[in-house]
C-alpha cells in the first residue's frame, strides 16, 4: 500500500495514467481535494484545476488487435472505478461523512499507482518512417542524408539506380525512394520501369527529387508518386515523409 502525507497544493502525480490529485484544503476531518484527469475519464469538473499534459495510455484510433484492445477496455473500466472512488471520496468529504479521508485516499493513491505501474507493459512507441535515397552526386546525397536523419528519419542511400534495385532485393523495404532522375547507370525512369514491372517492388512509394521538370523525361505520365524540384525545400520533405508513413508501434 502507498502511504503519503500531504499538505495543501500538494500533488499525487500519475503520468502514464494522466490523472494527477491535489489536497486544496485540510481541516480537521475534512479534506478538499482537486482532480486532474483525461477528457474521455468521468471526474467532477468543478475540482479540476489548470490542465496538465494528457498523455495517451492506450491507442484509440485505428484498428486494434482483439488482445490489445479487451487490455484497453479493462484498463479503462479499472480507471473509472479508480475516479469514482475519488468522486465518491470528495462528496464525502464535501458532506463531512469521511470517517478516515487520509486512509481512503491513501488506498486510491494506491489503486492508481498499481495502474501506473500495469501501463508500463503498454506504452506505444511509433517507429521512424525509413526512405531510401538515390542520388549519384556524393555530396548532394549525405547532406540531404544528414538532413534526414536529424528530421527523425531512418535513411539509406545508393548511388545510382542499379544500385538502390540492388539495395530493395536484399534489404527490407523502406517507406519511400526518394529518386535523382538522371544517373548513371541506370537513370531514374529506367529504375521506375524495373520497380514497377517488379512483383515484390512494384507497390513501393517512389518521389522524384531532380533539378528538371517532370515532364522533360517522358511524353507519358511517370509511374512516380511524388515530386520534389531542386533546391529541396527539406520543411516540406520531411512533412511529406512522415504523412507516407503509415503509424506503425511498437511495444515496448
Amino acid at each position: 500500500m502507498l502511504v503519503l502525507a500531504r499538505r495543501p497544493g500538494q500533488k499525487i502525480v500519475f503520468p502514464s495514467l494522466g490523472i494527477a490529485v491535489e489536497v486544496l484544503r485540510s481541516r480537521g476531518s475534512v479534506m478538499r481535494l482537486g482532480i486532474e484527469a483525461p477528457d474521455d475519464v468521468p471526474v467532477l469538473r468543478d475540482e479540476v484545476l489548470n490542465k496538465t499534459s494528457n498523455p495517451t495510455v492506450l491507442p484509440d484510433a485505428g484498428p486494434e488487435p482483439a488482445l490489445q484492445k479487451q487490455r484497453r477496455h479493462e484498463l479503462r473500466n479499472k480507471l473509472n472505478q479508480v475516479t469514482l472512488r475519488l468522486q465518491l471520496l470528495q462528496r464525502q468529504l464535501e458532506l463531512g461523512q469521511a470517517t478516515d479521508p487520509e486512509q481512503a485516499l491513501s488506498e486510491v493513491f494506491s489503486e492508481l499507482s498499481e495502474l501506473e505501474q500495469s501501463t508500463a507493459d503498454s506504452v506505444v512507441v511509433s517507429t521512424p518512417p525509413s526512405v531510401l535515397i538515390v542520388e549519384d552526386q556524393p555530396n548532394e546525397r549525405e547532406l540531404l542524408a544528414t538532413c534526414l536523419r536529424i528530421g527523425g528519419i531512418t535513411v539509406y542511400t545508393t548511388g545510382n539506380g542499379r544500385e538502390a534495385f540492388d539495395f530493395l532485393h536484399e534489404h527490407e523495404l523502406p517507406d519511400l525512394v526518394l529518386l535523382d532522375m538522371r544517373m548513371p547507370d541506370m537513370d531514374g525512369p529506367t529504375f521506375l520501369k524495373n520497380v514497377r514491372e517488379d512483383m515484390r517492388l512494384h507497390d513501393i512509394r517512389v518521389f522524384g527529387v531532380s533539378g528538371s521538370s517532370r515532364d522533360e523525361f517522358s511524353s507519358s505520365p511517370l509511374p512516380i508518386d511524388g515530386w520534389f524540384p531542386k533546391p529541396v525545400r527539406i520543411d516540406s520533405l520531411l512533412q511529406a515523409v512522415r504523412a507516407e508513413r503509415a503509424p506503425a508501434t511498437t511495444k515496448v
